[in-house]
C-alpha cells in the first residue's frame, strides 16, 4: 500500500530542482502512460518543457497519484530518474534533461538526429514533440507519452446512439456525444469528465461495465451520473481501480479459456481452421515501405493507408516482403 500523502511544501536542494521564473517563449506538453497487458492505457503523469526568454529552460514532471496508487506495481514501475518515494507534487529539471527524455529521444548529437526528426515532420529540434509524435518506443519500459490538451473536457457518452441525447438538460456539456467506447477512449485524458444518466448506460452487460469503468479510471477519468447524481471523482480512483481491475483480469482470463476450450472442441470434430489472413495488397505495401524507408510518411500513416489495425501485422507484412524480395534476388 502506497503512502497516500503528497508533498506540496518539498525544498529544492539545488539548482537543477529549483523552479525557474521568467518570460517563457515557448512550452510543450505530454501525458505519460503506462501500457497494461491487454493495451489498456493508465495516466502516471504529464511532462511539461519550458522554455524561457533568456534560452533557460526546464522540464516539469507531474505525477498522477490518484492513478499510480490505484495501478498495480507489475504495471508501472516508476517514472526514471525520479524518486518517486518523495512524492512530489512536481518535479522540477532545470537546464537540466530528465532521464525519462535522455534515454528515449536522440541527443543533439546523434549523428542521425536531423533524419529522426524530419522522420515524424520536424525541422527543428524538439525531444518532447519528436516523443510524442515518434511510433517508436523505449526498449526499458512500457510507458509511452502522449499529446496533453490543457483544456479539460466535459463529454456525453452511452453505448446505445438513442440512450442519450445532447439535447437533455441534464447533460451540461461540450458539444461531444459519444456512443463509440474506442473513440471516447481515445480523445480522453486526465482530469476530464465523462456524464452519463447512470452507469448501466456506459454498457449493457456487468462485465462490459467493469472493462469501460477501468479503462475510465486508469486514464484518470471523472464520472456524473446525472440521473441519479452519483460521481465518481478523483479521490475515489485509488479504491476502485484495483477492484475493478482485478474483476476485468478474471473476466478476460475466464473468456480466455471459454476460447481455448472452444477451439480445442473444433479441432476435434475437424472444423476449425485458424484465423483467416489478412489480405494486402503487394504493390501498395511495397510502396508504404518505401516510403517509411525514406521518412516520408510514418509506420502509423502507412498502416492506414494498407487498412492494418495491428503493428504487429504490419510488421510482419514487411518481414514476409522482405523475405520474397531476398528470394527474387538470389
Amino acid at each position: 500500500m502506497r503512502n497516500p500523502a503528497v508533498q506540496t511544501d518539498w525544498i529544492p536542494r539545488n539548482e537543477y530542482t529549483t523552479p525557474l521564473k521568467g518570460v517563457m517563449t515557448y512550452r510543450n506538453a505530454g501525458a505519460i502512460k503506462a501500457v497494461g497487458p491487454y493495451g489498456e492505457k493508465y495516466s502516471v503523469g504529464r511532462i511539461e518543457y519550458q522554455q524561457f526568454e533568456d534560452e533557460s529552460y526546464q522540464y516539469i514532471i507531474t505525477p498522477f497519484w490518484n492513478v499510480i496508487d490505484g495501478v498495480s506495481t507489475k504495471v508501472f514501475g516508476g517514472i526514471p530518474g525520479i524518486k518517486m518515494e518523495l512524492r512530489l507534487e512536481h518535479y522540477y529539471r532545470a537546464n537540466y534533461t530528465p532521464v525519462f527524455m535522455t534515454e528515449r529521444t536522440p541527443s543533439p548529437q546523434r549523428e542521425d538526429m536531423w533524419e529522426l526528426m524530419e522522420s515524424v515532420g520536424l525541422d527543428y529540434y524538439d525531444r518532447l514533440e519528436w516523443l510524442i509524435r515518434t511510433p517508436l518506443r523505449s526498449g526499458n519500459d512500457n510507458l509511452i507519452v502522449e499529446r496533453w490538451r490543457d483544456t479539460p473536457l466535459r463529454v456525453g457518452y452511452s453505448h446505445k446512439k438513442d440512450s442519450i441525447s445532447i439535447n437533455e438538460s441534464f447533460l451540461n456539456v461540450d458539444p461531444l456525444v459519444f456512443d463509440d467506447e474506442k473513440k471516447l477512449l481515445e480523445i480522453l485524458q486526465y482530469g476530464d469528465t465523462v456524464v452519463t444518466a447512470n452507469l448501466q448506460c456506459l454498457s449493457p452487460s456487468s462485465d462490459g461495465l467493469t472493462e469501460i469503468l477501468a479503462k475510465l479510471l486508469g486514464i484518470g477519468v471523472g464520472i456524473e451520473c446525472a440521473a441519479d447524481g452519483m460521481t465518481i471523482q478523483a479521490a475515489d480512483i485509488p479504491v476502485l481501480l484495483p477492484v475493478l481491475t482485478a474483476q476485468r483480469e478474471l473476466y478476460l482470463k475466464n473468456r480466455k479459456e471459454k476460447q481455448r476450450e472452444g477451439i480445442a472442441l473444433a479441432k476435434q470434430q475437424g472444423m476449425y481452421k485458424g484465423r483467416k489472413k489478412l489480405a494486402v495488397d503487394e504493390i501498395a505495401l511495397r510502396s508504404a515501405y518505401d516510403q517509411v524507408r525514406m521518412g516520408r510518411i510514418t509506420v502509423k500513416e502507412a498502416m492506414q493507408e494498407l487498412n492494418i489495425s495491428s503493428r504487429s501485422t504490419y510488421y510482419r507484412r514487411i518481414r514476409e516482403l522482405r523475405y520474397r524480395m531476398e528470394q527474387q534476388d538470389c
